[in-house]
């Protein structure tokens, strides 16, 4: 099948007179780990829930292996499985019994629950009843009722909710074998922008309900600069020329006596000319890259959740 796994086109939401979503687009391939990011209240979970079909937009499209999803719900489902919110089982169950009560509905290998249980780490619980579990036990259960069978698409909403970062570590080995081994592609929210920059190729970022930025994840940071590190021919003298010109590029000193500039690629012409004019040339100039927070601050107006 070609195209896009998942392609959102247009898509509102009005709750009277609040406007969730104002227009957006976004397209996920084959294979990808998608992260959506937005502070809260951007319209990420309303965007999700749309496309799990657990509410209905106002306007625009949701095609998921290029089949709208109003025109065929069951069919453009297909292989959509999603974790939104806190997971639901039935608590009197075990883990074991309740992930093959799913496998039998999914229609998947019976095999496929032990070893999901095993990659998630419960198999020590997998026959302790699921009302005992703890909330970063219940969210391991999800992930892996998310993954039993072959889904071509997995949405995760917080996936990483209540777990401690050597369960996170896990988790995130777990996605990109299910990526590399099985083909699947998934679609993440989450507000851990260090775990999206560990575990993600590709970012959408919504911002009062419009996306403000989508790309690969190299792509949009390598052309975001933020600073400079600068070697001249003395970088103590340049430091102090830069200082009394521009105090805002605040100009100083790293631990191995490279000149460290605050900035972005319009800067570079006046970094150039300023140095010259101080008898202290630059050797070297290596651009410093945006982190994903700060990346993510810039397009959200400093709004961080």
């Amino acid at each position: 099948m070609s195209g896009p796994v998942l392609e959102v086109r247009g898509l509102e939401k009005h709750y009277g007179t609040v406007h969730a979503l104002r227009g957006i687009d976004l397209s996920i391939d084959e294979g990808a780990i998608y992260g959506f990011l937005g502070p809260n209240g951007a319209g990420k979970t309303t965007t999700i829930r749309i496309i799990a079909g657990l509410i209905q937009a106002t306007a625009g499209s949701v095609a998921l292996g290029g089949i709208d999803l109003r025109e065929d719900r069951i069919r453009a489902a297909t292989g959509l499985r999603t974790l939104v919110e806190v997971p639901s089982f039935y608590p009197a169950m075990s883990g074991r019994t309740n992930l093959k009560l799913f496998a039998r509905l999914a229609k998947a290998d019976p095999k496929d629950v032990d070893r999901l249980l095993d990659a998630v780490g419960l198999t020590h619980a997998a026959d302790r009843a699921v009302g005992g579990y703890s909330l970063g036990m219940r969210q391991r259960l999800g992930i892996a009722q998310a993954l039993v069978g072959k889904p071509r698409l997995v949405v995760l909403d917080e996936p990483m909710n209540g777990l401690d970062p050597a369960a996170m570590h896990e988790m995130r080995r777990l996605i990109r074998e299910e990526r590399d081994q099985r083909g699947v592609t998934f679609f993440l929210s989450s507000h851990l922008l260090h775990d999206v920059e560990l575990l993600c190729d590709e970012v959408g970022i919504i911002h009062e309900g419009r996306m403000v930025a989508e790309g690969r994840l190299k792509t949009l940071l390598s052309q975001a600069i933020s600073g400079f590190r600068i070697t001249t021919v003395n970088n103590e003298a340049a430091a102090t020329a830069l200082r009394a010109d521009r105090m805002d590029l605040k100009p100083r000193l790293d631990p191995d006596g490279a000149l460290l500039i605050d900035g972005d690629e319009t800067t570079l012409p006046y970094l150039h000319r300023t140095l010259v004019d101080a008898g202290t040339p630059a050797i070297e100039i290596i651009p410093l890259r945006e982190s994903l927070e700060r990346y993510f601050l810039d397009k959200t107006e400093g709004v961080m959740g």
